[in-house]
């Protein structure tokens, strides 16, 4: 890939601005024409490059808050920066004479000096926001940290403006009240922000100054309650604008109710978000988007006070066009009185236009606060939605199109929806669509037998109270698709119906193969245009792909007429190619030029059924050939074999042409007929960036005018759909603001006509790829290149450890990786204009990996597969290979504990580490009891390791009880009173073994008592992910490597013994012991943990009639049968799970204790949660690490880690296990196998 120097010379810009966009972004047009036109005139260039490099350093400096905060904190290095500046401008200076020259330098000095200007008042400024904001809530909640401002820069569209000044998490609408007043105090401008879904860049800053509330602090779900509303009694839950739509979702589900306002982005956004952008989904097509759901809410408005917004007599059910909606506005005061404001009276078709299922574009709503306002009015704090009760019966059916257009899919939603229309016993509750293009992107499965690709595939919902008429419905379905070249399934059962929709929510990978970004338009059209709006969008297709052909062309002929060679047959070969490929490029324009011609006019040879059609018809069908796959790409492999080096230059133009290729890729709601429009692009190519951009304002053109649509059904307008709506709709909403919000303090720059939309720039990884020798150098470029793809929809989010609002760690996947680009791009800068990588940089990178338990629980709902705990593990051992990961003294020597095997120096740093350490620090944790506060001061770190006790730990193991010791020797375990029934080697682990040897003593008592062969390794072995997860990459696969080597000498001994398993006992000796192809050392044996062992070969079984509760690590073993079938199959019962890390994480707590204890707190109330009272409990868990996690939760409810396998032992083997176990293998003896 070459850079774009007719677009980018200004350096450090890996944006999709081009130079002209960074110069209107500091100047004006007439310098930019100023600048171009001196450009022109060059002769060495010199002046121009002094020139660039000071713009370059301002506008990356601006939008890199890593470098802005690291040049605010070093003053020499701003002096540096100033200094070099100066000298740049006074050479400029001193060798021209040019007029123009000099006016450009004029304007360039006071650029430069406001530029500066910022770092002499931004220390003060924050000084002074922290301390008035500080007043309202916890400095906990005030952040102007670079990690909290690029995680509101943007939202899913990556497009960004400005970054926030600073950033507040309130804990309540008392709070958001008090921060309103503060900002008009400060001068601030506020952008109510939720979970960062939206699609159009609604919440993002687009001025300077600009105070970013996030509300995702506000989580509280009321009980389900039933209100008189006319002469309805309906069910409502009331909610807090920070609570997730999945959990409320959840919630009302388990106790028997509906959450109609479902979107698809119900993963990570917010009751308040979808106030603000009236959001609907799949289930709007039978109770409508969140407006139609609303019961009331409340909003703080720009004055400070708390308004409610109730709907009157709601009717419980969507929005009909013949409807009159009342809503009644009051402000609220403090002893629960309130007093009436207004009342605004609207019908069904202000709210939406007549014809079209959603519609969100009417702004003003006659001046209805909050709802599709898209913040600009107000903060929502909380809300009251009706509930409806689910259907009986539920089916789901998947419906695979194939053939070579869309028409059928579109032809059925239409009769689909027509025939449940007036239906009063079946109703379609959900009618979703995607195209190929997503079949492609999301690496859909078919479910039909057929090997090629279905060309679209619906998804619906069908639902009653009536089994018969419900199977009738369904049939009718199915028999209105039998001649549409179409193969059905049903799902009938909940499971079954999960995974149909498994594949609607992974769409967002369409954007995967332009690294993520994209043009994402949603819209609406009547359903009965949907056919015709099929064959508009193969017709873009068509076009474009059509213009790709000529492109390809135009390129494939400027690199052969290149060709420098006194070879005449090889210029014989390229006249001839060259003179072919432009007649075909001379056809490919014709067919551009007449794709809405009758196919018999344009083309001679067509099936008399053909000659009717269009001729982008008969091309989409494949009646008439246009691929150039053939005629250009394999004929020139063919007529130049055996000049490889032009062919290798030719495919690499093709494949980089071809990646270039737009593609319009639609899904729909299709049942409202609400379709998303999306165009991957490469946000580093600037010509392609235009041209999906002009793609986009076609369709919208076509939305309105063609298809009697709108331009908005749920993404709102924000900055992307600006142009497309009606002056006169931002004209009612700008009436509306003026008398609402007077001052522009809510989402400034907003809903306006005038917004200026060349101030809107997007990062652009691909343009990394020209610095690749630097990030190889700074051995970053794989991390880089593996966290490209996130499409930032915050599937993570909820599943992470470390995204726990309560406790302000914001530490999401969606997060670090927007961090991360931005360190790196730190790290390129400073790599080209320093001789040395600063530590802080690096430790920015530290302050990432060490917000992450590496559980990989990220990995499964990312719809482009990215892996943060391997991305956490990479910047690890980076940071250590780089010698800049932060030396942490007891981590250190814990790890070299680990690495040692030999039996009596175990039993030396056993005693001092785990028997006198552990009994030292549950003395210190009484002692800074009373003291924490001052310790705090002094120490911290010390402070936070004492913030909870140690459990007692450090007991004699097995080994020193029986004295099994050798380096070269390992033991069997072999019960003579029972029939060997397996051999199994069994791996203990550090935590196992040495840290709580019982846990060891008790896998092997439970095997041992069951006639299960026991063989162990010599000495004691850490698997080595400890190592691993510290950074120590190469230690790590040391150690891996000295195991393995074991392992396959113990295989060679002991393979008369036919080993079928390696038994672990816990779930980082699992993760760590995959790697080892243990199958390839002991034949076939697979890794399992001793309980699901135990489960699956039925060893042991008793009922347990007590509540068990349970903990499942990050790292969890149990991964074939899982929690549940374990704990049914031994116990008979199905245990309490609480979920989340318990906080120790291996040597988390020793390395970073104040993160171990926010995650332990949360573990404490999620323990509280399933109590009906305060006592003292017993929590069961399958990692060692993980029971002196929850044995260090203490206080009022105080919990006691135990081992399962310790359970187990307990109660199967009776309570004197251990010492039975010791007597009889003293007794019967240890088989020694000598290595």
């Amino acid at each position: 890939m070459k850079k774009e120097f007719g677009y980018r010379e200004i350096p450090y810009n890996y944006t999709s601005f081009s130079d002209r966009e960074i110069i209107l972004k500091y100047f004006d047009e007439e310098t930019w024409n100023l600048l171009d036109s001196l450009r022109a005139e060059r002769k060495t260039g010199r002046s121009a490059k002094l020139i660039f490099e000071i713009i370059g350093d301002i506008f990356i400096i601006d939008r890199n808050p890593y470098i802005f905060n690291d040049i605010l904190e070093y003053p020499k290095k701003l002096k540096r920066l100033k200094r070099l500046h100066q000298i740049r401008i006074d050479s400029i200076i001193d060798k021209t004479s040019n007029p123009k020259t000099v006016e450009l330098v004029d304007r360039l000095r006071k650029v430069d000096r406001d530029f500066f200007q910022k770092f002499n008042t931004e220390k003060f400024k924050r000084k002074k926001i922290l301390s008035l904001l500080s007043q309202v809530t916890s400095e906990k909640n005030i952040h102007f940290s670079a990690f909290h401002k690029v995680a509101h820069v943007t939202d899913a569209t990556d497009w960004r403006v400005e970054y926030p000044e600073v950033v507040v998490y309130p804990e309540n609408s008392s709070e958001i009240i008090g921060l309103v007043k503060a900002a008009k105090e400060l001068g601030l401008k506020i952008i109510p922000r939720g979970g960062g879904t939206g699609l159009t860049g609604g919440a993002i800053p687009v001025y300077p100054n600009t105070m970013v509330i996030n509300l995702e602090k506000l989580r509280n779900i009321s009980e389900i309650e039933f209100v008189k509303s006319g002469d309805n009694t309906i069910p409502v839950v009331e909610t807090e604008a920070g609570v997730i739509t999945e959990e409320v979702t959840h919630y009302c589900k388990e106790q028997g109710y509906i959450f109609a306002t479902d979107p698809t982005s119900a993963w990570a956004s917010t009751i308040g978000g979808n106030i603000a952008e009236n959001a609907g989904g799949k289930k709007c097509v039978m109770w409508g988007t969140a407006i139609d759901n609303i019961f009331s809410f409340k909003i703080v408005n720009s004055e400070g006070h708390l308004l409610e917004v109730v709907r009157r007599d709601h009717p419980h059910r969507k929005i009909e066009p013949d409807d009159e909606v009342i809503f009644d506005v009051y402000q609220l005061h403090r002893k629960r009185e309130k007093n009436l404001l207004k009342t605004i009276s609207l019908k069904g078709t202000e709210i939406r236009k007549s014809g079209v299922g959603k519609d969100i574009t009417n702004k003003a709503l006659k001046g209805v606060p909050g709802i599709q306002k898209e913040g600009g009015d107000g903060i929502i704090v909380s809300a009251k939605f009706v509930l409806y009760r689910p259907f009986k019966y539920c089916r789901t059916i998947c419906l695979e199109f194939f053939g070579t257009n869309m028409i059928n899919a579109a032809k059925a939603i239409v009769e689909i929806r027509d025939i449940f229309a007036d239906d009063k016993l079946v109703y379609l509750t959900a009618l979703e669509h995607f195209d190929d293009k997503y079949v492609a992107a999301i690496n859909y499965r078919n479910k039909s037998n057929r090997t090629e690709f279905p060309k679209a595939v619906l998804l619906i919902d069908v639902e009653s109270d009536d089994h018969d008429a419900l199977e009738q419905g369904t049939e009718k379905i199915l028999n209105i698709v039998k001649n549409y070249n179409t193969e059905g399934f049903l799902a009938d059962t909940e499971s079954k119906r999960e995974l149909f929709w498994k594949d609607r929510k992974n769409l967002g990978a369409i954007a995967r193969h332009t690294n993520a970004f994209k043009l994402n338009e949603d819209i609406v059209i009547p359903v009965e245009a949907l056919p015709e709006f099929s064959d508009f969008i193969d017709n873009l297709n068509i076009q474009k792909e059509l213009e790709n052909n000529c492109q390809i062309i135009d390129e494939v002929v400027e690199l052969l007429e290149e060709q420098k060679t006194d070879d005449d047959f090889f210029l014989s070969k390229i006249d001839s190619y060259i003179a072919h490929i432009k007649n075909i490029k001379d056809k490919q324009l014709f067919y551009i030029k007449n794709l809405e011609s009758r196919a018999g006019d344009i083309v001679g040879s067509l099936d008399e059924k053909d000659r009717d059609k269009l001729l982008f018809e008969v091309l989409r069908d494949g009646a008439v050939e246009f691929s150039i796959a053939d005629s250009v790409i394999e004929r020139f492999k063919k007529n130049f074999h055996g000049y490889d080096e032009i062919i290798n230059n030719f495919q690499e133009l093709v494949d980089f042409r071809q990646s270039r290729k737009l593609i319009i890729a639609t899904h729909m709601h299709a049942g409202d007929g609400n379709v998303h429009v999306n165009i991957p692009v490469h946000s580093n190519d600037y010509k392609m960036l235009l041209e999906a951009d002009e793609t986009a304002g076609i369709i919208m053109k076509a939305t309105t005018d063609k298809f009697q649509g709108v331009i908005s059904g749920e993404h709102g307008i924000g900055l992307t759909k600006l142009r497309f709506i009606d002056k006169s709709v931002l004209d009612d909403f700008a009436a509306y603001k003026k008398e609402s919000d007077p001052s522009d303090l809510f989402n400034p720059g907003k809903l306006r006509h005038d917004f200026p939309h060349d101030i809107i720039y997007t990062p652009s990884l691909n343009l990394l790829e020209l610095e690749a020798f630097i990030l190889e150098v700074a051995d970053m470029k794989e991390l880089t290149k593996s966290i490209s793809s996130c499409v930032r929809c915050g599937k993570c989010k909820e599943v992470c450890n470390t995204h726990y609002p309560e406790a302000t760690m914001f530490y999401s996947p969606r997060n670090k990786i927007l961090a991360v680009t931005l360190i790196t791009e730190a790290v390129l800068y400073e790599a080209q204009t320093t001789n040395n990588l600063s530590f802080r940089n690096f430790r920015m990178l530290r302050d990432v990996s060490d917000h992450c338990t590496m559980c990989h629980n990220c990995y499964n709902p990312c719809p482009v597969n990215i892996d943060f705990g391997n991305v956490s593990l990479a910047i690890r051992s980076l940071l250590h290979e780089r010698k800049r990961s932060e030396p942490k003294l007891i981590t250190s020597f814990v790890l070299f504990y680990l690495r040692t095997r030999g039996y009596y120096y175990n039993k030396l740093f056993r005693y001092i580490l785990l028997k006198a350490g552990y009994s030292m620090e549950r003395l210190a944790y009484v002692v800074n009891k009373p003291l924490s506060a001052f310790t705090s001061q002094i120490a911290p770190k010390l402070n936070e390791i004492l913030k909870s006790r140690l459990p007692r730990a450090g007991n004699p193991t097995l080994r020193e009880l029986l004295g099994l010791k050798g380096a070269n020797t390992f033991f069997a375990f072999t019960n003579p009173k029972k029939d060997i029934v397996k051999s199994v080697v069994y791996f203990p682990g550090c935590g196992s073994e040495r840290m709580f040897p019982e846990i060891s003593m008790a896998v092997i008592a439970l095997l041992y008592n069951a006639g299960v062969r026991v063989v162990i390794p010599p000495e004691y072995l850490c698997c080595g992910y400890p190592l691993l997860a510290n950074g120590r990459q190469k230690d790590a696969e040391n150690k891996s490597y000295e195991n393995r080597v074991i392992f396959h000498r113990m295989a060679d001994i002991v393979n008369y013994m036919g080993i079928s398993d390696v038994i672990v006992s816990c779930g980082t000796c699992y993760e760590m012991l995959s790697k080892y192809t243990i199958e390839n050392i002991f034949q076939d044996a697979e890794i399992t943990d001793i309980n699901e062992f135990i489960a699956t070969h039925l060893l042991y079984s008793k009922e347990e009639k007590a509540t068990l509760y349970y903990h499942d690590p990050c790292h969890s073993p149990l991964k074939k049968i899982g929690v549940n079938k374990t704990f049914k199959t031994i116990l008979g019962t199905k245990p309490l799970v609480a979920p989340n890390c318990c906080g120790e994480g291996g040597t988390l707590a020793l390395s970073t204790p104040h993160i171990s204890n926010s995650l332990r707190n949360r573990k404490r109330k999620n323990i509280k949660e399933l109590l009906t009272k305060r006592e003292n409990i017993t929590v069961l868990t399958t990692c060692p690490s993980c029971v002196q996690g929850l044995s260090r939760i203490n206080g009022r409810t105080s919990v006691t880690g135990k081992s399962m396998a310790v359970y187990l032992a307990e109660k199967m083997l009776g309570t004197g296990w251990k010492k039975q176990l010791i007597n009889e293998l003293k007794k019967q003896g240890v088989e020694r196998i000598i290595l």
